[in-house]
């Protein structure tokens, strides 16, 4: 039995010990050289959004989630997860990927078998494994493009060609892209729709690079995250698997169904060569018995999740407009977007008096080209976007810069 000295100093993992839960460790951020720019990075910015760690956070626009949220139904899966989380998960992941596939088969109206989809501790994780497993010389992506793209790269090993985009197509590629496929190329990255502009990239131009990589046996990712958010399943490249055998689409529950702590992503990869490649790239035992319960939920739970799919295209169509329309009649610079995400050019300005208020967006400065202008907001709820335009007008009034613009005042 604990004496009355070792109770009074005894501090529990919650609320008692806010030295070691709350304090920003920044000494790993003060001083740290961006990977991607090369520029330093600046206190309170750690690369990418959702760092509620080294800030004071009550309103998040740095991350692109659901705005309906997590359903319920996943949520009693992660109770699940936790009573399994004394014994080991499944090494082979058997029913996690027979339920994957058969949600995504019926989804999709395509056949997937369980050996074709490989589940992931995030999409990330699948990203470098991508690099890892086929060790491309060379890599052929977008510029901008989400950073994590490059995460991956040695530029030792590996040299990344980057292919200019520009706003007229919401930094998706235009016909180019395709000119810039070398001989010695062994890796194309595609996103769509694409992070950060929330352009669709063109089903003729996807057609027309994957007909040519595969004539060329050139490996295609096509980051397809966001793609729930744009309600436009029939452009899915899960629907051009059976077609092209070098095509690798990868998913994210994490976007899709507002769970970015879980951590789960899925590739689906047909070609068994190019699969066991990225396959044996993974760690053992890489989906956690949460993960594990919330893939075997999707497969059980399928009808209910398709319908809230459904209703989270609709009604994130409708806050995007919403959000758009606002922040034009502030005189920002609005990128159009089939996503659930907004890049905005003409808020950098104001990041920083934005975060004093405690709302966090996401700063594109390290998507090369793009600069300290680009901001990245996420789609949010009205009550959410109403909050961030009060702490906007605010900041613009104390500058002397007029509140809201007719349009504005309506929208409300």
């Amino acid at each position: 039995m604990k004496n009355e000295k070792d109770q009074k100093n005894h501090k529990s993992p919650e609320g008692t010990a806010p030295e070691l839960r709350d304090r920003p460790l920044k000494s790993l951020n003060s001083r740290r050289e961006d990977t991607v720019s090369g520029a330093c990075a600046s206190p309170g910015y750690s690369g990418h959004g959702g760092d509620c760690y080294r800030n004071a956070v009550r309103l998040d626009f740095s991350v692109n989630l659901n705005p309906l949220g997590m359903p319920d139904c996943f949520r009693e899966a992660l109770e699940r997860g936790m009573q399994c989380a004394g014994r080991y998960p499944d090494l082979l992941q058997e029913a996690p990927r027979r339920a994957a596939a058969l949600f995504y088969s019926e989804r999709y109206k395509e056949a997937f078998s369980p050996e074709e989809i490989l589940p992931g501790n995030g999409a990330s994780e699948l990203i470098t494994a991508v690099y890892h497993g086929l060790r491309p010389r060379r890599v052929l992506l977008t510029a901008p493009c989400f950073t994590g793209y490059l995460h991956g790269v040695d530029p030792r090993k590996t040299k990344p060609d980057r292919y200019a985009t520009g706003e007229t197509l919401s930094f998706q590629p235009d016909a180019g892209f395709g000119m810039m496929i070398r001989p010695d190329t062994e890796l194309v990255i595609l996103n769509n729709p694409c992070n950060p502009g929330g352009g669709m990239l063109d089903r003729k131009l996807l057609r027309d690079l994957l007909k040519l990589t595969a004539e060329r046996h050139i490996p295609v990712l096509l980051d397809e995250c966001f793609l729930e958010f744009t309600g436009r399943l029939k452009d899915s490249g899960l629907r051009l698997m059976e077609e092209y055998p070098n095509l690798m689409v990868l998913r994210a529950f994490t976007k899709s169904f507002s769970m970015p702590g879980v951590r789960l992503g899925l590739l689906f990869v047909r070609d068994r060569r190019l699969r066991e490649k990225v396959r044996r790239a993974l760690p053992e035992w890489n989906l956690s018995a949460f993960g594990q319960e919330v893939l075997i939920t999707a497969g059980e739970r399928r009808t209910v999740l398709y319908d809230f799919l459904d209703r989270t295209a609709e009604k994130t169509g409708k806050l995007r407009n919403r959000m758009e329309e606002r922040l034009r009649a502030h005189g920002i610079q609005v990128i159009p977007s089939a996503a659930n995400f907004l890049l905005t050019r003409g808020l950098g300005e104001y990041a920083d008096q934005l975060l004093k208020q405690g709302i966090l967006v996401r700063r594109c400065r390290d998507m090369q080209p793009l600069s300290e202008e680009y901001i990245r907001l996420a789609v949010r709820t009205a009550e959410e976007q109403d909050q961030f335009f009060d702490a906007l007008r605010r900041i613009r009034a104390d500058r002397g810069l007029p509140g809201q613009g007719a349009s504005e005042k309506s929208g409300r």
